[in-house]
């Protein structure tokens, strides 16, 4: 997996400052930048490389990321796992 094109689909969603936000345009954008990255790099992508993506791209971008967003990386990183596991399984039933 590579994670810098990983990191470079989900920059549009991460470069807005509120993308934690549960707001409907930061999930919007989110959900945008996943089917980018599912497009690009295919359904079997790993919480773990969710996780990096977000966590480098964020320190790169605000280095010094705070502690408390480890558990926002975290869960954001899960929900990016569970719709990548899910089309994965939809896309292999048909």
């Amino acid at each position: 997996m590579d994670i810098q094109a990983l990191q470079l689909s989900l920059l549009p969603w991460l470069r807005v400052d509120t993308w934690h936000t549960m707001h409907p345009k930061d999930e919007e954008r989110f959900h945008q930048a996943l089917h980018v990255a599912f497009g690009e790099l295919g359904y079997s992508i790993a919480y773990e490389q969710f996780y990096e993506a977000i966590h480098r791209t964020l320190s790169e971008r605000q280095p010094g990321v705070e502690v408390y967003r480890s558990k926002t990386i975290e869960e954001f990183a899960r929900r990016a796992e569970v719709i990548s596991s899910y089309l994965f399984d939809v896309r292999n039933c048909q």
